[in-house]
């Protein structure tokens, strides 16, 4: 009685047992927020290659005891079958091909068993307090998984202490909080990026630990989180100065941030425009290009543009404009534009609705646009191309004059402001405009019809040069390109007229300035003394010189040649600021009286002149030396380029009345050599020696042979103007403009800007710029904005 009492106790205590088992099993499976399992399942009637990865727990159904998995033919493990279903634990399985066989008849199933690996990593290796990153999950594995079929639990620690629940479920938006697991979000869909937002984490070093449930694939992922930097944003200048009708520029420079907010206020508070500029992480420094003729125009979209700091310009999704007025209109009223006055520039690092304070200010001053001069320039022509011209050319190779020769480039040069920023195209190309005229016409009017004349719209605008940082523009066109030869109409004057009209919106009445050039017929000719055959006389001196005259450019190419019975002498040369070529040949060796054959001189493309000519007896220090000893005669350049070539030539002769020896000593810089000579009597030899021109600086030579020495010095320099030097004789007369100064006392009349400067003539004969009078009020005005900046 105990005995069976006690047997049916136990057995009702197992029951109950069981029975808490299976409940437990069963309020897991249906509690909210559970993970639950994602083991494979497959069909003992068709297993046909499956994949499966170590790891999962993989459920056969529809199995027959008995029941085997085998690998590489031996079995791994008797299956228990129950209700016709075995589970395979693959965890400790090798990666491989597994079979199933069961039942009496040996059915035989096939699957595959694959390690699973992935790597995490995030798309930056480090961030800083407010921004965001992601976390990336590739799969490694030999065969892939489905991304769509996986899942991960997600941990994380910063330094040594484990990110708690709320901080992992902040850093990673996308995962699921998992029950029973403290500090681990659970990721599903693998296919997409995982979003990372440290936007409100603390700092320092973070390890990410991801865990794939159903397989053995982990890996971890590392990234740093630094403090958010301080956001600074600085204008360049205090004080930006532009025409209305040409495009202001001001720089500004930040630091902390990849968006900028500027603010531009007018004096009335009439007309605001807010300027959003995104994405400028890694510049430097960002340039606004603020164009005032667009502005309040109702195109906002025209009105900006923003270059990074290597001056290209950012995509126009990176910039957005937005302008107001007060007048509750999108625009401002027809034929109006911007007004002149003092526009105030605030500047917000961020964009603006994350910023609220300013980090600088600045103003920018608009002022009334001008009508200015017009000068003409004369610019060798050789191989001529419009299109290769730039400003550095016209500045340092163009001189001043109103007479041009028909094979050189003529520049017009025209002051004007308030133009530019719609008469320029977006990559600074002139393209013009209606209200704007340039007119060359010939002051000879024909017996019928109208006099020749073309327009600027007629010629190419690659012909035209802007300087728009010094409110000017010039017009480069081939002198002979005026004329036309055919008709003979060289050395003839035409006027050059710019214009900027009545329906311009900002002229009341039409501005007009003015000018005249000639064009004459190119020549080149040699010049010197002559005999009564009309012969050149030629010294026959060891530097004798030939010289010719040219109305063309200086800077144009030219060369002589000089032909003997025995001897052919050529030498380059080039048109000096005065019209002269020259040149000097070694004629020493030939005899009074010998004649010259041929002298030729060509320059550009002008036909040669030719002449004979006639040695005649050097007179002077050009008459050989012919005391007694070992005379030297030694040339070397006074100014050269840095890296251009420089020789010392040294001329030794013996003037003793036998042969002799004599020691050469020649000294350049740091450096000494001494050369052996042995002469018979009037006997010459020339040694050369290179000079080092690699750097800036004075080099020091000297030479002597005992019985004479000469010395010089070579300075090397970064702009030689060469043979432009002589130049130099031409800024004496420059000095006479000095009576411009006179002129300056003409500048009281600045009062009436419009009839200012007609009454006085330019005769500097001098590279660009336009006047003295202009020069002065430069500087006044340079001088004036810098006092304002000091305040």
């Amino acid at each position: 009685m105990t005995s069976e009492n006690s047997f049916r106790e136990k057995g009702r205590a197992a029951f109950l047992a069981a029975l808490v088992v299976m409940s437990v099993f069963a309020m897991a499976a249906s509690l909210p927020g559970a993970v639950a399992a994602q083991d494979e399942t497959l069909d003992a009637d068709d297993i046909n290659e499956e994949d499966v990865w170590i790891g999962q727990e993989v459920e056969i159904s529809n199995l027959n005891s008995p029941a085997d998995l085998s690998h590489d033919g031996d079995t791994v493990q008797n299956l228990r079958v129950n209700d016709r279903s075995a589970t395979v634990d693959t965890s400790d399985l090798e990666e491989g091909r597994y079979f199933v066989k069961h039942g009496d008849n040996n059915s035989t199933g096939v699957f595959w068993v694959n390690e699973h690996n992935v790597n995490v990593d995030f798309e930056d290796s480090s961030v800083e307090q407010g921004d965001s990153t992601t976390l990336n999950y590739d799969d490694t594995s030999d065969q892939p998984r489905n991304d769509s079929d996986v899942e991960v639990h997600v941990t994380a620690e910063l330094g040594n202490e484990t990110v708690g629940q709320e901080d992992l479920e902040s850093i990673l938006p996308d995962g699921e909080s998992v029950e029973d697991e403290d500090d681990t979000v659970a990721i599903s869909n693998l296919s997409e990026d995982i979003a990372a937002d440290f936007s409100e984490q603390d700092t320092g070093n973070y390890e990410f630990t991801v865990d794939v449930t159903d397989t053995t694939a982990e890996d971890t992922a590392e990234i740093t989180v630094g403090e958010e930097p301080e956001t600074d944003a600085q204008f360049d200048e205090s004080t930006y100065e532009e025409n209305v009708g040409d495009v202001a520029e001001f720089e500004i420079e930040h630091d902390g941030t990849d968006n900028l907010t500027v603010n531009m206020t007018d004096e009335e508070e009439f007309y605001t425009a807010d300027i959003e500029i995104t994405g400028v992480e890694g510049e430097d420094n960002v340039t606004v290009q603020y164009n005032t003729y667009e502005a309040g125009q109702g195109n906002s979209d025209e009105v900006v543009t923003v270059l990074d700091d290597e001056g290209e310009a950012l995509d126009d999704s990176n910039v957005t404009v937005t302008e107001e007025l007060e007048n509750d209109e999108n625009q401002l009223g027809e034929d109006e534009r911007l007004l002149p006055g003092d526009y105030e520039l605030e500047v917000f690092p961020g964009t603006a609705d994350e910023t609220e304070d300013e980090t600088d200010a600045a103003v920018l001053l608009l002022e009334e646009r001008s009508t200015g001069d017009m000068n003409t320039w004369a610019l060798a022509g050789d191989d001529f191309d419009a299109a290769d011209v730039d400003l550095e050319d016209v500045e340092d190779s163009a001189v001043s004059t109103d007479t041009v020769a028909d094979e050189d480039r003529l520049v017009v040069g025209v002051e004007a402001s308030g133009i530019y920023g719609y008469a320029l195209d977006d990559d600074g190309n002139w393209v013009g405009d209606d209200t704007l005229k340039l007119k060359f016409e010939d002051t000879e009017e024909p017996r019928y019809g109208d006099a020749d004349s073309f327009k600027l719209e007629n010629i190419s605008n690659d012909q035209v040069i802007v300087d728009e940082d010094e409110d000017r523009f010039f017009v480069v066109v081939d002198a002979d390109e005026v004329v036309d030869e055919d008709d003979e109409e060289i050395d003839e004057t035409w006027n050059v007229t710019f214009s900027v009209s009545e329906t311009n919106d900002y002229v009341d009445d039409e501005e007009t300035v003015e000018t005249q050039f000639s064009v004459e017929e190119a020549f080149v000719e040699l010049v010197g003394d002559q005999d009564e055959d009309d012969r050149f006389q030629i010294d026959n001196s060891n530097e004798s010189e030939l010289t010719a005259e040219t109305n063309l450019a200086p800077g144009t190419d030219g060369d002589f040649r000089l032909r003997t019975t025995s001897e052919v002498y050529t030498s380059d040369a080039e048109i000096d600021g005065d019209g002269v070529l020259t040149t000097t040949f070694n004629l020493s060796g030939h005899e009074a009286g010998d004649e010259i054959q041929t002298l030729r001189v060509t320059a550009g493309d002008e036909p040669a002149h030719e002449a004979e000519g006639v040695f005649v007896s050097a007179d002077g220090d050009d008459q050989p030396d012919k005391k007694d000893g070992f005379k030297l005669d030694a040339s070397a350049p006074s100014e050269v380029n840095v890296d251009d070539n420089a020789t010392l030539d040294v001329t030794v002769v013996n003037n003793n009345d036998e042969a002799g020896n004599a020691t050469l000593e020649v000294t350049i810089g740091d450096e000494e050599y001494t050369e052996e000579l042995e002469l018979d009597t009037g006997e010459s030899t020339t040694e050369s020696f290179e000079f080092d021109t690699s750097e800036e600086g004075d080099v020091d030579w000297s030479v002597e042979t005992g019985d004479d020495s000469d010395s010089g010095t070579l300075t090397v320099s970064d702009k030689v103007k060469g043979e432009n030097g002589a130049n130099g004789a031409n800024g004496d007369n420059g000095a006479n403009g000095g009576n411009g100064d006179n002129g300056a006392n003409g500048g009281n009349g600045d009062n009436d800007e419009k009839n200012n400067g007609d009454d006085k003539q330019d005769d500097d004969e001098t590279v660009p710029g336009f006047g003295v009078a202009v020069a002065i009020v430069a500087l006044l005005g340079a001088a004036m904005l810098a006092t304002r900046r000091q305040n």
